[in-house]
């Protein structure tokens, strides 16, 4: 009888946090993704939402219902939350025996010991928070809550044309590159100013003759044309 009593005790023990009782199972039963446990350098392996946290370099791997989690030695490899987990354990979604990841998670991982189902999307070897916006190959895309990227192209407007990402055009007298977030960066050079009158294209501050023949105009700083206002009379009028 004693003996059966020690392999128990050392199969399930109880610890109360907070007042609550938990009964934690042996790491024999709960199975770390990939790793091994902190208390492989006898430590405590538990963590648990009430702030007993994993120390660095190890990951709280999720534990069932009312028990603890335990201390893996990797770090959590999802950006968002927990890996997808069964029964404890985060499955592996590459190689013989993979699952597959349910709807809003994604595999991430590429080797078959490293590989687990982490909410958000996979785009080009890089993941994503689900809802998340980002910018890759001149498109915009978005991580849907379905796992799923969905992506458009991005393109600048100016001068009444699109560009597209990368591509360099000219707004007045300053040179502009198309961004990857549909934004264009150009130079500040103050650009000379002109003014346009009669057909012809007069620089800020020049005066030039008036249409009417008889008055004056000047090019002002906004490009308008300010013109004098005296009476025009027939040619050869003495006047008073």
């Amino acid at each position: 009888m004693q003996l059966i009593l020690v392999i128990l005790s050392s199969v399930i023990s109880s610890f109360l946090v907070h007042g609550r009782s938990y009964n934690q199972q042996t790491p024999d039963y709960l199975k770390c993704p990939y790793g091994k446990y902190f208390k492989d350098i006898g430590q405590q392996p538990t963590c648990n939402p009430f702030g007993q946290s994993c120390p660095p370099g190890y990951y709280c791997g999720a534990g069932p219902a009312d028990q603890p989690g335990f201390c893996c030695k990797t770090d959590n490899p999802c950006k968002l939350g927990e890996p997808y987990s069964r029964n404890g354990n985060a499955p592996h979604c590459l190689g013989k025996g993979a699952v597959r990841c349910p709807r809003g998670y994604t595999c991430i991982g590429t080797k078959t010991s490293s590989s687990v189902c982490c909410q958000g999307c996979s785009y080009k070897g890089e993941s994503y928070f689900p809802t998340a916006t980002f910018y890759k190959d001149g498109k915009k895309c978005t991580c849907g809550n379905d796992g799923r990227v969905r992506c458009k192209v991005v393109t600048c407007r100016a001068n009444g044309k699109e560009y597209k990402v990368g591509e360099s055009f000219q707004v007045d007298c300053n040179g502009c590159t198309c961004q990857p977030d549909g934004n264009a960066v150009c130079t500040l050079i103050a650009c000379p100013v002109y003014c346009h009158y009669g057909g012809k294209k007069y620089a800020e501050g020049e005066t030039f003759p008036a249409k009417d023949g008889c008055n004056t105009c000047s090019c002002k700083s906004d490009r308008s044309v300010e013109c004098s206002r005296n009476p025009c009379y027939p040619k050869g009028y003495a006047g008073k």
